[in-house]
Protein backbone atom coordinates (compact mmCIF):
# COMPACT_ATOMS: atom_id res chain seq x y z
CA UNK A 1 0.00 0.00 0.00
CA UNK A 2 3.05 2.28 -0.02
CA UNK A 3 2.80 5.09 -2.60
CA UNK A 4 5.23 5.87 -5.38
CA UNK A 5 7.47 8.73 -4.21
CA UNK A 6 8.62 11.06 -6.99
CA UNK A 7 10.95 14.04 -6.98
CA UNK A 8 9.40 16.72 -9.22
CA UNK A 9 11.19 19.78 -10.58
CA UNK A 10 9.02 22.71 -11.58
CA UNK A 11 10.00 25.35 -14.09
CA UNK A 12 11.99 27.86 -12.07
CA UNK A 13 10.58 26.70 -8.74
CA UNK A 14 12.03 24.54 -5.98
CA UNK A 15 11.74 20.74 -6.29
CA UNK A 16 8.87 19.02 -4.51
CA UNK A 17 8.06 15.44 -3.52
CA UNK A 18 4.87 13.77 -4.78
CA UNK A 19 3.39 10.73 -3.03
CA UNK A 20 1.15 8.96 -5.51
CA UNK A 21 -1.04 5.87 -4.99
CA UNK A 22 -2.47 5.82 -8.54
CA UNK A 23 -0.55 2.66 -9.55
CA UNK A 24 -1.72 0.58 -6.60
CA UNK A 25 -4.44 -2.06 -6.85
CA UNK A 26 -8.10 -1.18 -7.47
CA UNK A 27 -9.10 -1.70 -3.82
CA UNK A 28 -6.20 0.39 -2.51
CA UNK A 29 -7.02 3.23 -4.94
CA UNK A 30 -10.71 3.34 -4.09
CA UNK A 31 -10.80 2.45 -0.42
CA UNK A 32 -7.44 2.85 1.31
CA UNK A 33 -5.38 5.51 -0.50
CA UNK A 34 -7.85 8.41 -0.04
CA UNK A 35 -7.90 7.71 3.71
CA UNK A 36 -4.09 7.55 3.88
CA UNK A 37 -3.73 10.82 1.97
CA UNK A 38 -6.32 12.57 4.15
CA UNK A 39 -4.69 11.27 7.32
CA UNK A 40 -1.20 12.43 6.37
CA UNK A 41 -2.48 15.89 5.45
CA UNK A 42 -4.22 16.12 8.83
CA UNK A 43 -1.01 15.16 10.65
CA UNK A 44 1.01 17.70 8.66
CA UNK A 45 -1.50 20.41 9.52
CA UNK A 46 -1.20 19.58 13.23
CA UNK A 47 2.61 19.60 12.96
CA UNK A 48 2.77 23.04 11.34
CA UNK A 49 5.71 25.00 12.71
CA UNK A 50 7.70 22.06 14.09
CA UNK A 51 11.30 22.31 12.80
CA UNK A 52 12.43 19.49 10.53
CA UNK A 53 9.05 18.73 8.93
CA UNK A 54 7.69 19.79 5.54
CA UNK A 55 6.34 23.32 5.73
CA UNK A 56 4.47 23.33 2.42
CA UNK A 57 2.08 20.61 1.30
CA UNK A 58 -1.14 20.18 -0.62
CA UNK A 59 -3.42 17.49 -1.95
CA UNK A 60 -3.17 17.14 -5.74
CA UNK A 61 -6.16 14.81 -6.03
CA UNK A 62 -7.69 11.94 -4.07
CA UNK A 63 -4.64 9.73 -4.76
CA UNK A 64 -1.67 12.12 -4.56
CA UNK A 65 0.00 14.60 -2.22
CA UNK A 66 2.67 17.20 -2.92
CA UNK A 67 5.16 18.03 -0.15
CA UNK A 68 8.11 20.32 0.33
CA UNK A 69 11.37 18.61 -0.69
CA UNK A 70 13.83 18.43 2.21
CA UNK A 71 17.38 17.67 1.15
CA UNK A 72 19.13 15.03 3.23
CA UNK A 73 20.38 11.46 3.55
CA UNK A 74 18.34 8.69 5.19
CA UNK A 75 19.56 7.49 8.55
CA UNK A 76 21.10 4.07 7.86
CA UNK A 77 23.63 2.11 9.86
CA UNK A 78 25.95 1.55 6.91
CA UNK A 79 26.10 5.30 6.31
CA UNK A 80 25.99 6.87 9.77
CA UNK A 81 26.66 3.99 12.17
CA UNK A 82 27.90 5.36 15.55
CA UNK A 83 28.98 8.62 13.86
CA UNK A 84 26.32 11.26 14.64
CA UNK A 85 26.94 13.84 17.40
CA UNK A 86 24.70 14.12 20.49
CA UNK A 87 23.41 17.46 19.17
CA UNK A 88 21.65 15.65 16.33
CA UNK A 89 19.58 13.59 18.75
CA UNK A 90 18.88 16.57 20.98
CA UNK A 91 17.39 18.35 17.94
CA UNK A 92 15.43 15.23 17.00
CA UNK A 93 14.05 15.01 20.55
CA UNK A 94 12.95 18.65 20.33
CA UNK A 95 11.10 17.91 17.08
CA UNK A 96 9.32 14.94 18.68
CA UNK A 97 8.45 17.09 21.70
CA UNK A 98 7.01 19.71 19.35
CA UNK A 99 4.80 17.05 17.77
CA UNK A 100 3.69 15.85 21.20
CA UNK A 101 2.69 19.41 22.15
CA UNK A 102 0.41 19.39 19.11
CA UNK A 103 -1.13 16.08 20.13
CA UNK A 104 0.83 13.93 17.64
CA UNK A 105 2.87 10.79 18.31
CA UNK A 106 5.26 10.06 15.41
CA UNK A 107 5.48 6.28 15.99
CA UNK A 108 7.69 5.59 12.96
CA UNK A 109 11.19 5.85 14.40
CA UNK A 110 11.32 2.05 14.06
CA UNK A 111 12.20 2.81 10.44
CA UNK A 112 15.34 5.00 10.66
CA UNK A 113 15.22 5.73 6.92
CA UNK A 114 12.30 8.09 7.64
CA UNK A 115 14.80 10.33 9.46
CA UNK A 116 17.01 12.47 7.24
CA UNK A 117 20.37 14.02 8.04
CA UNK A 118 20.28 17.37 6.26
CA UNK A 119 23.39 19.04 4.78
CA UNK A 120 23.63 21.19 7.92
CA UNK A 121 23.66 18.06 10.09
CA UNK A 122 20.14 18.64 11.48
CA UNK A 123 17.41 15.96 11.58
CA UNK A 124 14.27 16.00 9.45
CA UNK A 125 11.20 13.74 9.52
CA UNK A 126 9.79 13.00 6.09
CA UNK A 127 6.79 10.71 6.61
CA UNK A 128 3.83 11.39 8.89
CA UNK A 129 1.71 8.64 7.37
CA UNK A 130 2.12 6.49 10.49
CA UNK A 131 1.75 9.35 12.98
CA UNK A 132 -1.39 9.45 15.10
CA UNK A 133 -3.23 12.00 17.20
CA UNK A 134 -3.87 10.20 20.47
CA UNK A 135 -6.28 11.43 23.17
CA UNK A 136 -3.72 10.73 25.90
CA UNK A 137 -1.53 13.01 28.07
CA UNK A 138 1.39 14.65 26.30
CA UNK A 139 3.87 13.02 28.69
CA UNK A 140 2.72 9.57 27.53
CA UNK A 141 2.93 10.58 23.87
CA UNK A 142 6.52 11.76 24.42
CA UNK A 143 7.37 8.50 26.18
CA UNK A 144 6.21 6.45 23.17
CA UNK A 145 8.67 8.18 20.88
CA UNK A 146 11.48 8.45 23.45
CA UNK A 147 11.81 4.67 23.66
CA UNK A 148 12.36 4.50 19.91
CA UNK A 149 14.69 7.50 20.09
CA UNK A 150 16.80 5.70 22.70
CA UNK A 151 17.26 2.80 20.27
CA UNK A 152 18.38 5.20 17.54
CA UNK A 153 20.90 6.74 19.91
CA UNK A 154 22.34 3.33 20.72
CA UNK A 155 22.82 2.61 17.01
CA UNK A 156 23.91 5.95 15.57
CA UNK A 157 25.28 8.25 18.28
CA UNK A 158 29.02 8.81 18.45
CA UNK A 159 30.37 7.56 21.76
CA UNK A 160 31.91 10.07 24.20
CA UNK A 161 35.58 10.57 23.42
CA UNK A 162 35.32 8.91 19.99
CA UNK A 163 36.73 11.10 17.20
CA UNK A 164 34.58 11.99 14.17
CA UNK A 165 35.12 9.64 11.22
CA UNK A 166 38.07 10.96 9.17
CA UNK A 167 37.19 12.43 5.80
CA UNK A 168 39.94 10.40 4.12
CA UNK A 169 39.01 7.04 5.64
CA UNK A 170 39.27 4.07 3.32
CA UNK A 171 35.88 3.42 1.70
CA UNK A 172 34.00 0.22 2.41
CA UNK A 173 31.85 -1.43 -0.25
CA UNK A 174 28.28 -1.13 1.01
CA UNK A 175 25.61 -2.87 -1.04
CA UNK A 176 21.85 -2.67 -0.65
CA UNK A 177 19.02 -3.46 -3.00
CA UNK A 178 16.44 -0.86 -4.04
CA UNK A 179 13.39 -1.68 -6.15
CA UNK A 180 12.63 1.27 -8.39
CA UNK A 181 11.12 1.81 -11.85
CA UNK A 182 10.28 -1.83 -12.45
CA UNK A 183 13.71 -3.23 -11.64
CA UNK A 184 16.05 -3.88 -8.70
CA UNK A 185 19.29 -1.94 -8.33
CA UNK A 186 22.28 -2.90 -6.21
CA UNK A 187 23.51 0.40 -4.80
CA UNK A 188 26.93 0.70 -3.15
CA UNK A 189 27.94 3.72 -1.05
CA UNK A 190 31.32 4.90 0.13
CA UNK A 191 31.84 7.46 2.92
CA UNK A 192 29.29 9.35 5.02
CA UNK A 193 30.04 12.77 3.53
CA UNK A 194 27.22 15.28 3.13
CA UNK A 195 27.48 16.20 -0.54
CA UNK A 196 24.85 18.28 -2.39
CA UNK A 197 26.08 16.91 -5.73
CA UNK A 198 27.43 13.39 -5.11
CA UNK A 199 29.48 11.28 -7.46
CA UNK A 200 27.64 8.41 -9.17
CA UNK A 201 29.71 5.51 -10.53
CA UNK A 202 28.30 3.55 -13.48
CA UNK A 203 30.32 0.44 -14.40
CA UNK A 204 30.89 -1.30 -17.69
CA UNK A 205 28.75 -4.17 -18.97
CA UNK A 206 29.10 -7.46 -17.15
CA UNK A 207 30.53 -6.18 -13.87
CA UNK A 208 29.44 -4.43 -10.69
CA UNK A 209 30.23 -0.88 -9.60
CA UNK A 210 33.21 -2.29 -7.68
CA UNK A 211 35.04 -1.81 -10.99
CA UNK A 212 35.19 1.89 -10.05
CA UNK A 213 36.40 1.47 -6.46
CA UNK A 214 39.57 3.53 -7.17
CA UNK A 215 37.30 6.46 -8.06
CA UNK A 216 35.28 5.93 -4.87
CA UNK A 217 38.52 6.01 -2.88
CA UNK A 218 39.63 9.21 -4.59
CA UNK A 219 36.21 10.82 -4.06
CA UNK A 220 36.30 9.92 -0.36
CA UNK A 221 39.74 11.53 0.01
CA UNK A 222 38.23 14.70 -1.48
CA UNK A 223 35.35 14.64 1.01
CA UNK A 224 32.84 13.59 -1.64
CA UNK A 225 29.97 11.13 -1.39
CA UNK A 226 30.36 8.29 -3.90
CA UNK A 227 27.45 6.07 -4.97
CA UNK A 228 28.08 3.02 -7.15
CA UNK A 229 25.14 1.59 -9.08
CA UNK A 230 25.23 -1.87 -10.66
CA UNK A 231 23.45 -1.47 -13.99
CA UNK A 232 20.33 -3.60 -14.54
CA UNK A 233 21.25 -6.96 -16.03
CA UNK A 234 24.64 -7.16 -14.30
CA UNK A 235 26.40 -7.32 -10.93
CA UNK A 236 24.00 -7.50 -8.01
CA UNK A 237 21.13 -5.82 -9.86
CA UNK A 238 18.26 -7.78 -11.37
CA UNK A 239 19.52 -9.98 -14.19
CA UNK A 240 16.21 -10.25 -16.07
CA UNK A 241 15.63 -6.95 -17.89
CA UNK A 242 13.13 -5.76 -20.45
CA UNK A 243 15.58 -3.41 -22.16
CA UNK A 244 19.26 -2.51 -22.15
CA UNK A 245 18.86 0.56 -24.34
CA UNK A 246 20.97 3.30 -22.71
CA UNK A 247 18.03 5.73 -22.83
CA UNK A 248 15.79 3.26 -20.97
CA UNK A 249 18.44 2.59 -18.33
CA UNK A 250 18.99 6.34 -17.91
CA UNK A 251 15.26 6.80 -17.23
CA UNK A 252 15.40 4.06 -14.57
CA UNK A 253 18.49 5.67 -13.02
CA UNK A 254 16.68 9.03 -12.90
CA UNK A 255 13.89 7.32 -10.93
CA UNK A 256 16.52 5.81 -8.62
CA UNK A 257 18.01 9.26 -7.97
CA UNK A 258 14.52 10.53 -7.16
CA UNK A 259 14.07 7.69 -4.66
CA UNK A 260 17.44 8.62 -3.10
CA UNK A 261 16.33 12.28 -2.99
CA UNK A 262 19.24 13.40 -5.15
CA UNK A 263 18.67 16.20 -7.63
CA UNK A 264 21.99 16.52 -9.44
CA UNK A 265 25.12 14.37 -9.69
CA UNK A 266 28.58 14.15 -11.20
CA UNK A 267 29.15 10.86 -13.03
CA UNK A 268 32.13 8.61 -13.58
CA UNK A 269 31.23 5.89 -16.08
CA UNK A 270 33.13 3.11 -17.83
CA UNK A 271 32.46 1.56 -21.23
CA UNK A 272 28.78 0.73 -21.64
CA UNK A 273 28.04 2.77 -18.51
CA UNK A 274 29.29 5.87 -20.38
CA UNK A 275 26.50 5.43 -22.93
CA UNK A 276 23.97 5.43 -20.10
CA UNK A 277 25.64 8.47 -18.54
CA UNK A 278 25.40 10.35 -21.84
CA UNK A 279 21.62 9.86 -21.81
CA UNK A 280 21.35 10.71 -18.11
CA UNK A 281 23.39 13.88 -18.57
CA UNK A 282 20.66 15.63 -20.54
CA UNK A 283 18.76 16.43 -17.35
CA UNK A 284 20.56 15.19 -14.28
CA UNK A 285 24.35 15.42 -14.29
CA UNK A 286 27.01 18.02 -13.76
CA UNK A 287 30.42 16.75 -14.88
CA UNK A 288 30.87 13.50 -16.79
CA UNK A 289 34.13 11.56 -16.73
CA UNK A 290 34.08 8.52 -19.00
CA UNK A 291 36.81 5.87 -18.94
CA UNK A 292 37.51 3.21 -21.54
CA UNK A 293 34.63 4.48 -23.66
CA UNK A 294 36.40 5.03 -26.99
CA UNK A 295 34.00 4.53 -29.91
CA UNK A 296 36.52 2.12 -31.52
CA UNK A 297 36.41 -0.14 -28.45
CA UNK A 298 32.64 -0.14 -28.38
CA UNK A 299 32.38 -0.87 -32.12
CA UNK A 300 34.79 -3.80 -31.70
CA UNK A 301 32.53 -5.18 -28.97
CA UNK A 302 29.52 -4.94 -31.27
CA UNK A 303 31.42 -6.90 -33.91
CA UNK A 304 32.28 -9.63 -31.38
CA UNK A 305 28.69 -9.72 -30.12
CA UNK A 306 27.34 -10.33 -33.61
CA UNK A 307 29.81 -13.17 -34.16
CA UNK A 308 30.72 -14.93 -30.92
CA UNK A 309 29.72 -14.18 -27.31
CA UNK A 310 32.78 -16.10 -26.08
CA UNK A 311 35.03 -13.66 -27.93
CA UNK A 312 33.04 -10.76 -26.51
CA UNK A 313 33.44 -12.06 -22.97
CA UNK A 314 37.19 -12.54 -23.50
CA UNK A 315 37.46 -8.96 -24.79
CA UNK A 316 35.69 -7.59 -21.71
CA UNK A 317 38.00 -9.57 -19.42
CA UNK A 318 41.05 -8.28 -21.29
CA UNK A 319 39.80 -4.70 -20.94
CA UNK A 320 39.68 -4.84 -17.13
CA UNK A 321 42.09 -2.09 -16.01
CA UNK A 322 45.57 -3.15 -15.03
CA UNK A 323 45.49 -0.61 -12.18
CA UNK A 324 42.99 -2.69 -10.20
CA UNK A 325 44.19 -4.64 -7.19
CA UNK A 326 44.74 -8.29 -8.19
CA UNK A 327 42.07 -9.61 -5.80
CA UNK A 328 39.47 -7.14 -7.06
CA UNK A 329 40.40 -7.85 -10.67
CA UNK A 330 39.86 -11.59 -10.03
CA UNK A 331 36.45 -10.90 -8.47
CA UNK A 332 35.39 -8.80 -11.45
CA UNK A 333 36.59 -11.46 -13.85
CA UNK A 334 34.40 -13.96 -11.97
CA UNK A 335 31.43 -11.57 -12.34
CA UNK A 336 32.03 -11.44 -16.09
CA UNK A 337 32.15 -15.21 -16.32
CA UNK A 338 28.63 -15.54 -14.91
CA UNK A 339 27.07 -12.50 -16.62
CA UNK A 340 24.16 -13.59 -18.85
CA UNK A 341 25.21 -14.05 -22.49
CA UNK A 342 22.08 -12.34 -23.77
CA UNK A 343 22.67 -9.24 -21.65
CA UNK A 344 26.31 -8.95 -22.72
CA UNK A 345 25.29 -9.14 -26.37
CA UNK A 346 22.49 -6.60 -25.98
CA UNK A 347 24.78 -4.15 -24.18
CA UNK A 348 27.53 -4.54 -26.77
CA UNK A 349 25.07 -3.85 -29.58
CA UNK A 350 24.01 -0.48 -28.13
CA UNK A 351 24.71 2.41 -30.45
CA UNK A 352 27.30 4.93 -29.32
CA UNK A 353 25.68 8.38 -29.00
CA UNK A 354 27.63 11.45 -30.11
CA UNK A 355 29.58 13.38 -27.53
CA UNK A 356 30.76 10.49 -25.33
CA UNK A 357 34.14 11.72 -24.12
CA UNK A 358 36.78 9.25 -23.03
CA UNK A 359 39.81 9.39 -20.75
CA UNK A 360 42.24 6.68 -19.85
CA UNK A 361 42.08 5.34 -16.30
CA UNK A 362 44.83 7.51 -14.78
CA UNK A 363 43.67 10.71 -16.50
CA UNK A 364 40.10 10.10 -15.33
CA UNK A 365 41.30 9.67 -11.74
CA UNK A 366 43.30 12.90 -12.01
CA UNK A 367 40.23 14.72 -13.33
CA UNK A 368 38.43 14.09 -10.04
CA UNK A 369 40.88 16.33 -8.23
Amino acid sequence: MNPDVLLVRGAGGPPTVVKDWSRRSFWVRWLVAPLLARHELAMLARAAGVPGLPRHYRRIDRLALELEYIEGRPLRRRTFGAALPPEFFAALERALAGLAERGVAYLDLRSPSNVLVTPSGAPALIDLGSAVALPIPGALRRMLDRRALAKLRSRFERRPGAPPPPADAEPVDQGRDLKVAGTRFRVREWSAAIDPQPLVLLPDAGVSARLLEPFAQRATQLGRRAIGVDLPGFGGSRRKVASLRPADLAAQLAALLDALRIEKVDVVAAGFGALVAAELARARTGRRIAVHAEPERLRARATDAARDVTALRARLVAELPAQLAPALRAELRAELEVAPDENLVRAAAAATPPGVASLDWDAALAALG
